[in-house]
């Protein structure tokens, strides 16, 4: 043999070996081998929930591989805790290592239905499967263990009526691309804030359209129209189709009553400001019908070229030119998202990224997104069957562009689109581990007007610290129970349109309630958080909020760059807190299955913001929280995590037909029932924004046993403080 076939078959030997070495055992991934005692597949932990009609069982007749298959089948519609699952045992994983599941799945009728993994010690991720009905198809998994993580379990879930989901040949490999430990991409922050402004002063007389009644393809033009004019500085604004109505005039007239402009000039017809502005237009650019993701690169080219996104028939309508054709360019949303990056990247911002849905029908956002050039992407799941998608692709896609932003980005827009779209907390948990938070702002107005208005220091000071301040002991026969509205506030539409409804209840300020606040909004809607901070009583309390994934933040950088990225996330957010007057902060720390944030982590606050004077911990109670654990105190701040769940809901009809009795009974069980044994006690709760207004908190309070008395987080804080 010549020494080139030697060498060769040595390099073959060396690839084939590399390749074993990278494969993880799933115990029985082809489910071939039956437990006699359970009946079910060696290795594999079948789980039924109670009320479901489902089964997990091993088929023998139908197998991608082999004689048998997993099969999982579910009668139940998509509900809150009705489910079917399969899970494997515990698997031994390298911390901070990037894996890749395999799987091959087929279906009959296949509704709600997702394939993840538990990491040990630090949460969960998931992923849809395929609906519908199809014949066997590959599906693939990436996840990432934390440093924390040494043992994954993996999962099939039914979670929605399901004739027949066949899984088979389950495997577990180290990804060819790993994505632990990276190195962050760092770039000189180009603003002092979180959010960049448009620069002022404010006119005298803005330009004012109105769009409400407009079709889609007339809100676009306007709205990119408005982000490229707005860039000089606040000129255009437009009445938008905001749910509720008229809120974008309710938002005008509170500025002309502030002073921070006067009387508007209104434009009866929507081109009469294209004919306006057209010197700062070069021109359309036009989409793919056929093709969603053209949409979302039209946008972004919008930006970058000074153009209006448009439809097809729209740009055969208005006489401007045609900058950039996009039809029949590409056949996958995915390759339009790289053709933007590729090609324009260099010239769009590194410190705002949107992560937004083609084919969304609220585009008021999207002004501010073509003022300041940001890239916008999406991932599809394997159910919405959108023309050119490829979920997996995309997915890739956005972990590479998250892994080549700088840390303390935050990601407009929303991943889910109704049930479209990668599950909220699967993807909120994903930008976390890159150092990205979530704002909210998939149906804001008007923010590249909003965000040129400068409200005085002044007026951002809480009611409650301007009168006395309290002075009481904590009295031994007492349960101090602090009941806050902590969803919900991380939302800057909520509060530009939503919260309004909950202010107007005429209860608010006879019970103490605190109010988890986005604290951005100083950037990109202070008009909003002035109105808000004038109208509060001193029974309103805010804590500052930002929707990111505590435990898990930055964890995909290499440590240096992870310390660098939570130093300044730390001293971003106490700089808003100071500013905001608040004397909180509010942490989501993943699901409730999963710990909460360590001490560890906690200190990060609690050392790092001087002067805090309190830490709600938790969207919900997690499983290790128990009444006597939730509180402590860690270097002079208190900690709360919090004691009681919500009832989770599948839809906005299922939350329509709850009642304040129906709901007010189920909470105040699940305060009974977690209420620390010690005296005095001390407890933080969850009331749901979607349900509870002031006057439902009125009447909790109301069915609340006497020893229980409600305090607000700041109180609850400086009582446990005294007890200790």
């Amino acid at each position: 043999m010549d020494t080139s076939a030697q060498a060769l078959l040595i390099m073959l030997a060396l690839v084939c070996g590399s390749a074993w070495a990278q494969q993880i055992v799933v115990p029985n991934g082809g489910f071939e081998d039956i437990d006699a005692a359970t009946g079910f597949a060696t290795g594999w932990v079948r789980g039924v929930s109670a009320g479901t009609k489902g089964s997990a069982e091993i088929d023998d007749k139908i197998a991608h591989g082999g004689g048998r298959s997993l099969r999982i089948s579910d009668a139940t519609p998509t509900e809150a805790y009705k489910y079917a699952l399969a899970n494997t045992g515990w698997i031994d994983v390298k911390p901070e290592t990037t894996y890749v599941v395999r799987l091959w799945a087929r279906g009959r009728n296949v509704g709600k239905a997702m394939v993840g993994a538990a990491m040990e010690g630090a949460g969960e991720h998931r992923e849809p499967l395929p609906i519908g009905d199809y014949d066997w198809r590959e599906v693939t998994l990436r996840l990432t263990t934390p440093a924390s993580c040494g043992r994954v379990s993996l999962q099939i879930v039914a979670d929605g009526v399901s004739d027949g989901l066949w899984i088979d040949d389950v495997s577990l490999a180290v990804s060819d691309v790993q994505l632990a430990n990276v190195r962050e991409v760092r770039e000189s922050r180009p603003y002092p804030e979180w959010f960049p402004r448009t620069p002022g002063p404010m006119p005298k007389r803005l330009v004012v359209v109105d769009v409400s009644g407009k079709s889609r393809d007339v809100n676009a033009l306007l709205v990119a129209l408005q982000g490229i004019v707005n860039r000089k500085g606040p000129r255009l604004y437009l009445i938008n189709p905001t749910n509720p109505a008229g809120y974008d005039d309710m938002w005008l007239r509170y500025m002309k009553e502030k002073g921070y402009t006067g009387e508007e000039e209104r434009l009866a017809d929507p081109m009469e400001a294209v004919r306006r502005f057209r010197s700062e237009v070069r021109g359309m650019i036009v989409w793919d019908p056929e093709l969603p993701g053209s949409e979302n690169a039209a946008w972004m080219l919008a930006g970058v070229e000074n153009a209006l996104p448009a439809s097809p028939e729209m740009a055969r309508g208005t006489g401007l030119p045609i900058v950039e054709d996009l039809r029949g360019r590409w056949t996958r949303n995915v390759d339009a998202y790289r053709y933007v990056f590729e090609k324009h990247w260099a010239g769009m911002s590194h410190h705002l990224l949107a992560w937004e849905y083609p084919l969304n029908t609220a585009l008021s956002s999207r002004d501010y997104m073509v003022q300041h050039k940001v890239f916008m992407f999406w991932v599809s799941a394997y159910g919405d069957r959108e023309k050119g998608a490829d979920p997996p692709a995309e997915m890739q896609f956005v972990e590479e562009i998250l892994s080549k932003t700088p840390g303390n980005v935050p990601v407009m827009g929303w991943p889910m689109y109704i049930t479209r779209g990668v599950e909220e907390y699967t993807a909120v948990r994903l930008m976390s581990e890159y150092g990205k938070w979530v704002p909210g702002t998939g149906f804001n107005s008007n923010v590249s007007v909003h965000s040129a208005i400068r409200p005085a220091a002044s007026i951002f000071r809480q009611k409650f610290h301007l009168g006395p301040q309290p002075t009481t002991a904590p009295r031994r026969d007492k349960v101090y129970i602090s009941v806050n509205i902590l969803d919900s506030g991380d939302a800057h539409w909520y509060w530009q349109f939503y919260q309004r409804q909950i202010w107007a209840d005429p209860a608010r300020g006879t019970v103490p309630i605190g109010y988890g606040m986005n604290v951005t909004l100083l950037d990109t809607l202070p008009l909003v958080a002035q109105w808000y901070y004038e109208n509060m009583t001193a029974k309103d309390s805010f804590f500052a909020l930002l929707y990111m994934n505590a435990p898990v933040y930055a964890s995909r950088f290499r440590a240096e760059d992870r310390e660098r990225i939570w130093r300044e996330y730390v001293a971003l957010m106490d700089g808003y807190r100071r500013r905001l007057d608040l004397d909180g902060i509010e942490l989501y720390c993943g699901g409730s299955g999963g710990p909460s944030a360590s001490d560890e982590t906690l200190r990060r606050f609690t050392r790092g913001m001087k002067g805090l004077k309190y830490i709600l911990a938790d969207l919900g109670r997690h499983v290790g929280t128990k009444p006597n654990n939730a509180a402590s105190i860690l270097d002079d701040t208190a900690v709360f995590h919090t004691l009681t769940t919500f009832r989770v809901w599948t839809g906005s009809e299922d939350l329509q037909q709850r009642t304040m009795a129906n709901e007010n009974a189920w909470l105040l069980g699940e305060i009974e029932a977690h209420t620390p044994t010690a005296r005095p006690g001390f407890m933080s709760a969850l009331a749901i924004s979607w349900s509870y207004f002031p006057a439902w908190l009125k009447d909790l309070k109301e069915r609340l046993p006497a020893e229980y008395e409600e305090v607000s987080p700041g109180e609850l804080a400086r009582l446990y403080r005294a007890s200790r």
